[in-house]
């Protein structure tokens, strides 16, 4: 006896996963001059695309630190914690569709800004007596 699979599902196109990627490509080259603009500015950009998730990680140079408190008010639950290095902001955006996280090096900014910055987050994490279980947010 002769045991034929039946399914529902439709053979995956070639043809349909090729024009995809090849959408997705054009929609790459329209951020990477947006980013080119941010770079020039003092912040890199890594964007993370996963199943359901978009994170986004901004490392902040001494040249765009004064950006730091306009950035932050952008953000949606935005948190701050310290680094070894630095700061971390963590918030999200677009409706809470994008993880944003603003990565600061502490020697790139002056105290002033580091003032400025922590006064535009809704949480400072470092705040809680052993914050280890808030960290995790902000990571």
């Amino acid at each position: 006896m002769t045991i034929i699979a039946v399914t529902t599902a439709a053979p995956i196109c070639p043809q349909a996963v090729s024009d995809g990627v090849e959408d997705v490509v054009a929609e790459a080259w329209s951020v990477f001059g947006e980013v080119q603009d941010l770079v020039k500015l003092g912040i890199e950009v890594e964007v993370t695309v996963r199943p359901g998730q978009i994170l986004a990680d901004l490392v902040v140079r001494r040249e765009a630190a004064h950006l730091l408190p306009a950035l932050v008010e952008e953000l949606e639950h935005s948190g701050i914690t310290r680094t070894e290095t630095g700061f971390r902001v963590a918030g999200t955006m677009c409706q809470g569709n994008v993880s944003l996280r603003l990565i600061v090096d502490s020697s790139q900014i002056t105290v002033e800004q580091i003032e400025a910055l922590v006064a535009a987050v809704d949480l400072d994490f470092d705040a809680y007596v052993g914050g280890g279980e808030y960290t995790e947010w902000a990571a």
